[in-house]
């Protein structure tokens, strides 16, 4: 039997039925075979593979390190009491690129290793099968082998950079998957790049598409009174500052300057750029 003192105030977290209490002081008395409760968390998406799990043997050498793993909540079957186990989760009939909460809960003096933590960290990436775009701006690709259920950012090539103009969500899997939209093309030559996108910001690029946009120039006009941009048609369009801030963008026919600061703003929209003075 092995006593734990601890202040009065203090929460145990297990006990026995002996305890001893002072004016200052409460002791919890606990067998060896009970240790305090620690825990290891990993959180990503389910990308069909298992977690490796070594389990040395515990401090005081009864038992292993690890014993209860709980997967978004609910307590697991695996065999954790050895060497090394396997967190199953493709027995859980977990969908493909679900959010994931592991919960290791483990003795206190160690800590279980996990060997392949990056399977559930979703990384970029595809095979790319086809990717076609028309005139009029419908967008296709076919894709095999998503590495996790992430999106797909579709960027053209405007304004001396790189765009993004549309976002799909991916399927995953090993698969062939079919994906189709459409997009605003702009005057003379549209390129396009198609991305994957990560939850820490990485990209997988892959493909480029080309065609020629054969649709009418894209104009602007501005009315200090209004304080109101107007274009001839609808377009994707930002202001950037003098410092090369974004700091308006949209989609639309008009885009309204009352909040914005007196200076001069660069007008990105349509297939070019515009300089406006805000008096």
């Amino acid at each position: 039997m092995e006593c734990l003192w601890t202040p009065f105030n203090a929460i145990t977290r297990s006990s026995c039925g002996l305890a001893l209490m002072g004016a200052l002081l409460f002791g919890a008395c606990v067998s060896n075979t009970v240790h305090a409760q620690q825990t290891l968390e990993l959180g990503g998406l389910y990308q069909g593979e298992n977690l490796l799990v070594v389990n040395d043997p515990s401090a005081d050498g009864v038992g292993f390190c690890c014993y209860e793993v709980r997967v978004n909540g609910l307590l697991t079957a695996d065999a954790v009491n050895s060497h090394a186990f396997e967190v199953d989760l493709g027995a859980l009939g977990l969908t493909l690129g679900k959010g994931l909460s592991v919960r290791l809960k483990h003795r206190s003096g160690c800590v279980p290793r996990v060997l392949n933590p990056e399977v559930i960290q979703p990384i970029p990436g595809f095979q790319l099968v086809s990717f076609e775009a028309s005139p009029s701006g419908e967008v296709s690709w076919v894709t095999a082998d998503e590495h996790g259920r992430m999106p797909f950012v579709l960027q053209q090539f405007k304004w001396g950079k790189w765009v993004d103009v549309v976002r799909l969500d991916g399927r995953g899997g090993p698969q062939e998957q079919t994906y189709s939209t459409v997009i605003q093309p702009t005057q003379g030559e549209n390129l396009l790049r198609l991305t994957h996108l990560a939850p820490d910001g990485t990209l997988e690029v892959k493909g480029e598409a080309r065609f020629d946009g054969d649709v009418p120039e894209v104009t602007m006009s501005y009315s200090a009174r209004s304080q109101v941009v107007t274009f001839s048609k609808s377009t994707q369009y930002e202001l950037v500052d003098e410092f090369g801030t974004v700091v308006l963008r949209g989609v639309g026919t008009q885009a309204t300057l009352r909040y914005l600061s007196r200076g001069d703003y660069y007008v990105n929209f349509g297939a070019g750029t515009e300089v406006l003075k805000k008096r």
